[in-house]
């Protein structure tokens, strides 16, 4: 066995050496260890503390801007709950204007807007505000749209006061809307009182040195967005409405959502926030790092120099020692060795190993002589044991025939219990087909008769009822002035809908009775499960009728698919056969089809309903389809292919599928006789020949090929 470069590197070192590089080793994978365990655990959980302590200090912020909010609220509540205002709202006189909407007035309240808005949504004054220049403005251009549908004033009569920033072309600024009443804040209300100031630069500094930390403010709408603060936007949802990361060493981010007037997303809230924690953290981790090394060196020097003094100058000596006692191959040479620890005890052994040796040199040249004798005894006995042997190989031979004769007869035995099985299984179905077919003969054809009954008299009915509908017409044009009582009579019945109505339900009664006439003759199709005589029929009008009855369980449970049946029918000529046994055959694959379809469909919805695609599923996309196609192969043979899209059978079920009792539905669902009895019926029964092609996961294809006319010897 080859060894690696590394392993044949070690082994030429001295163990001197090897001491050395194990203890370099030991104190660089331990200083190793440590560093990365401090970084991992210390400065992991500082992270964590730090990011935790910056999340409460943007929430802090963030509640500041909400108090500062509140704050304007209070201050411009004594305007809009003022006799003055009230009064003012109703007459529009020039005096309250005058008096108190002056520009020392504005720019002593600090606000760029005012607005007087009554009830009925219109602008009584409004006027914009400058407070650098003291200058009246005209009103941004962004506000008309937001009252067009009396949004803030609807707001104001229902909810009392509502502030909150609006983001406008001229920028962004901060609004509140309140009812206006009279002094004593009794209605009704007259209109809303609107105030605004811009959040400008001054606004956003004065907002810095209240919480302390550097402030910034963008708009989410902005496409100018730096790309830290774009990738911000795109993390923040109602879920996630706080994002922190480093931005670099010295520095945190913290990344906010403030809601607008509308309580929609409006602007992005950035604070920086410095990592002082984070930084003493890593100056800690540095000087403990260089006290660790520190440390590794001088334990190291010291256990170098122990371990030469202590441990590998003896064991140096020990090694001289032995490999003289090789040299001059003399056992009875001792070593030296002082002390009482594990070298010294080493020592000792060896010497006691030496002793043993020399003892047992001896005892094996008298054991040589022994073993001498004893090969010739042995001889002897290997002689006999060589007959014994032939003895018991003749036995066993004789053992493994009357082996082989009982294999023999437990197969033969085990093959006349699956047939025994079998015709059992073919007895009891047949019994039970037959009762099932005499049922439904029955059904069908106490059904024929009242529906036959009612079908022909339709027609009449609708003639009789047309003329008198005729009749009624002709008396209405006649008679257009009934008597009161028969007009109240008429408007109580409403008789125009009667008229109109009553053709649409002879038409739907036809259409029912019709239903009925075709199941009835699907029945009779399928009740020929009972005859055992051989008959001409026409393959088609079977599939159809069996699919007539298999009609419900088209529509896949849990769904509002369904299953689409393709018929692609060629000419076929009428065959000879047991009607009723081939029914039975096509009924068991159709429903076996059914199934596999309705289990895919299962799947792929439990699959789109964690993708929450389970509603297109059901609304857009058939279940599943089942495409029948028959051909006429040349002039005695014909050939049935019925294909599923279902779930598919692996190779280790499709060789199982035609065993009798085999099935893979849960118990309850099937007995796995079904196939079983279709190869019986079709292969044996009908000398033809039914093969399956599948695939897992794209389908099931039954090939059935039945001739034109049954042999001689076929027999039920």
């Amino acid at each position: 066995m080859m060894k690696s470069p590394p392993i044949r590197f070690l082994n030429k070192l001295k163990l001197r050496e090897k001491t050395l590089l194990v203890l370099s080793f030991t104190l660089a994978s331990l200083t190793g260890v440590v560093y990365f365990a401090s970084s991992t655990i210390l400065l992991g959980s500082l992270k964590i503390a730090e990011e935790q302590s910056a999340r409460e200090s943007l929430q802090g912020v963030l509640n500041v801007f909400a108090k500062d909010q509140e704050a304007f609220t209070v201050r411009y509540s004594d305007w809009s709950a003022w006799d003055d205002t009230y009064q003012f709202i109703q007459d529009h006189n020039d005096a309250y204007l005058k008096s108190n909407l002056i520009p020392e007035q504005l720019a002593n309240l600090k606000v760029n807007l005012v607005l007087f808005i009554n009830t009925r949504g219109r602008t009584v004054y409004g006027t914009g505000f400058d407070l650098k220049t003291k200058h009246f403005q005209p009103i941004p251009a962004g506000l008309p749209k937001l009252f067009t549908n009396q949004l803030l004033l609807e707001q104001a009569q229902t909810k009392g006061a509502m502030t909150g920033i609006l983001v406008l072309p001229e920028g962004l600024m901060l609004i509140t809307c309140q009812p206006i009443l009279t002094s004593e804040r009794k209605g009704p209300v007259r209109g809303a009182l609107i105030f605004g100031r811009y959040i400008d630069a001054e606004a956003i500094t004065n907002l810095s040195k209240i919480t302390r930390f550097p402030l910034q403010i963008y708009s989410l709408q902005s496409s100018n967005l730096p790309a830290d603060a774009a990738a911000a936007r795109s993390a923040l949802s109602a879920q996630n409405p706080i994002l922190i990361h480093p931005l670099t060493e010295t520095t945190l981010v913290g990344y906010g959502r403030v809601t607008d007037l509308r309580n929609q997303p409006a602007l992005l809230l950035q604070v920086k926030i410095p990592r002082k924690l984070y930084q003493e953290a890593a100056k800690s981790q540095q000087q403990l790092m260089i006290a660790i090394v520190l440390l590794g060196i001088t334990f190291g020097g010291i256990t170098i120099f122990l371990s030469e003094q202590l441990v590998l100058s003896r064991l140096l000596r020990l090694s001289s020692g032995v490999n003289s006692i090789r040299i001059s191959q003399n056992l009875a040479h001792r070593l030296t060795g002082a002390g009482q620890d594990e070298i010294s005890s080493l020592t000792q052994n060896i010497n006691e190993l030496l002793e043993t040796l020399e003892q047992a040199q001896g005892e094996t040249k008298s054991a040589l002589d022994q073993v001498t004798q004893t090969n010739g005894e042995l001889q002897t006995v290997v002689e006999q044991l060589q007959g014994e042997i032939w003895e018991r190989q003749r036995v066993e031979d004789a053992l493994r025939q009357s082996e082989e004769q009982l294999r023999h007869q437990t197969h033969s035995l085990e093959q006349m219990l699956s047939e025994l099985q079998q015709m059992q299984m073919q007895l009891v179905q047949s019994e039970k087909m037959s009762s099932l077919g005499q049922l439904v003969a029955g059904i069908a054809h106490e059904i024929n008769n009242p529906v036959s009954f009612i079908y022909g008299n339709l027609e009449h009915t609708k003639n009789y009822v047309d003329d008198l509908l005729q009749i009624l017409r002709l008396y209405q044009q006649e008679y257009s002035t009934p008597p009161s009582s028969l007009q109240s009579a008429i408007e109580s019945l409403d008789l125009e809908f009667v008229i109109t109505d009553l053709p649409k339900a002879f038409t739907s009664m036809k259409t029912g009775a019709e239903r009925i006439q075709e199941i009835v003759t699907s029945l009779r199709t399928f009740s020929r499960l009972d005859e055992a005589t051989v008959k001409v029929v026409d393959i088609h009008t079977s599939i159809d009728s069996i699919l007539l009855l298999l009609q419900s369980r088209l529509t896949v449970k849990g769904s509002n698919s369904s299953i689409q049946i393709v018929k692609d029918y060629g000419q076929l000529p009428l065959v000879e056969c047991y009607a009723g046994q081939l029914n039975q055959a096509f009924m068991n694959i159709l429903a076996n089809a059914i199934d596999a379809i309705e289990e895919a469909s299962g799947a792929r919805q439990a699959i789109a309903a964690q993708s929450n695609e389970a509603s297109s599923l059901k609304t857009h996309n058939p279940a599943g389809t089942i495409t029948i196609r028959t051909r006429c192969q040349n002039n005695d043979k014909i050939e049935i292919a019925i294909r599923d899209t279902g779930v598919g059978l692996s190779e280790a079920v499709r060789s199982r599928i035609f065993d009798p009792f085999f099935t893979t539905k849960p118990v309850g669902r099937g007995t796995g006789l079904g196939l079983s009895l279709s190869y019986q019926i079709i292969v044996e029964q009908h000398d033809g020949t039914l093969a399956c092609d599948s695939t897992l996961g794209q389908g099931t294809t039954f090939i059935i090929g039945l001739p034109k006319c049954l042999p001689p010897n076929s027999a039920v």
